[in-house]
C-alpha cells in the first residue's frame, strides 16, 4: 500500500506542480489512503516523508498538501511534524511546514512558531513566520 501511495503522490506531483490556491490530485489521494487504509501507518510514513531532506521537492510538495487536510492526525502529530520540520536544514521543507501550520492553525502549533522564529536565519521566511503568528493570535 505505501509503495503504491508513494508512487501516486510523485506521478501527481509530476503531472502538475503544486500551486498556491489550486485544488491538487494530490489531496485527494492522501484523502483516499487516509479513508480506506491503517490511519497510523499512513500517518507514520506521511511523518518520515515530510522530514526527508534527501527529497525535498516530494517532502515539501507531500507536507503542503497535508497541510490542506482538515483534521489530519490529531493536534499532537500536526503540532510535532510542524516543528520537526521546521528545524531541518531544507528551506523547501521549513516553507511547507509554515504553510501547513498556517492552515492547521491552533495554539500549539502557534506557540512552536513564536519559539521557532528567533533561529530561523532566513529573514523572508523569519519575516512570513511572524505574520503567520499574528494571524493565529
Amino acid at each position: 500500500m505505501i509503495a503504491k501511495l508513494r508512487d501516486s503522490l510523485y506521478a501527481s506531483f509530476e503531472a502538475q506542480p503544486l500551486q498556491d490556491g489550486i485544488d491538487h490530485s494530490a489531496e485527494e489521494i492522501i484523502k483516499e489512503a487516509m479513508e480506506f487504509s491503517d490511519h497510523a501507518r499512513i500517518l507514520d510514513w506521511f511523518y518520515s516523508v515530510c522530514l526527508d531532506v534527501d527529497t525535498p521537492t516530494f517532502s515539501s510538495s507531500l507536507l503542503r498538501c497535508l497541510g490542506r487536510q482538515t483534521g489530519l492526525g490529531t493536534e499532537f502529530w500536526r503540532s510535532r511534524l510542524v516543528s520537526e520540520a521546521l528545524t531541518t536544514d531544507n528551506v523547501l521543507i521549513r516553507d511547507a511546514a509554515l504553510q501547513a501550520a498556517e492552515f492547521w492553525g491552533g495554539s500549539k502549533i502557534r506557540q512552536i512558531l513564536e519559539i521557532k522564529v528567533q533561529t530561523e536565519p532566513l529573514h523572508w521566511l523569519r519575516g512570513n513566520m511572524l505574520d503567520v503568528i499574528e494571524d493565529l493570535r
